[in-house]
């Protein structure tokens, strides 16, 4: 038991950071990295010890975050901001609040693009761009066809360039 805590305490903020880009939600990102792990203590017995720890956390947590973005579906968060405060760029010495200010309105809207993903292409692009998976890693931790994994992360790209392409108040 003191063993287990000791892998929750090390992986836990790793694992609560997927959560919650697959989810934009605390509350459900706390309750999905609680299920992994509850998930991994009983699945341990068959956990390989010769292979790396995280990747198989993190594959639970994506199954147990597929599954809740599945349920909730017609849902939208409500109760927090989009993908949290923590990816908003930190300034540098001597940058010019306005420009900070620019760079946090655009990580916003990104971050808001990305959480309007569907739920297929959203967790291709968290582990591709947040996680910095291969392509066959993620086809290996999602257990799709390469091509599969390929042609969510092109459409991905493609709805997040359309959604970022007219900033907000700039249109016409």
């Amino acid at each position: 038991m003191d063993a287990f805590e000791s892998l929750v305490r090390r992986y836990q903020h790793r694992v609560y950071a997927l959560c919650r880009r697959l989810t934009g939600a605390h509350q459900s990102a706390d309750d999905l990295a609680q299920e992994t792990f509850i998930k991994a203590y009983f699945a341990l017995g068959r956990f390989e010890a010769a292979w790396p720890l995280y990747p198989w956390l993190r594959k639970i947590a994506v199954n147990a975050g597929l599954n809740y973005l599945k349920a909730r579906s017609r849902e939208r968060p409500l109760e927090d901001g989009l993908l949290g405060d923590r990816h908003t760029p930190v300034a540098a010495a001597g940058d010019d609040p306005e420009e900070r200010l620019e760079r946090a309105e655009f990580q916003a809207r990104l971050d808001g693009a990305v959480e309007s993903l569907p739920a297929d292409q959203k967790s291709v692009f968290v582990l591709r761009f947040h996680e910095s998976l291969s392509y066959e890693e993620i086809s290996r931790t999602l257990e799709l066809p390469l091509g599969t994994v390929m042609s969510r992360l092109n459409r991905a790209r493609q709805k997040l360039k359309e959604r970022l392409a007219d900033p907000p108040g700039r249109g016409a």
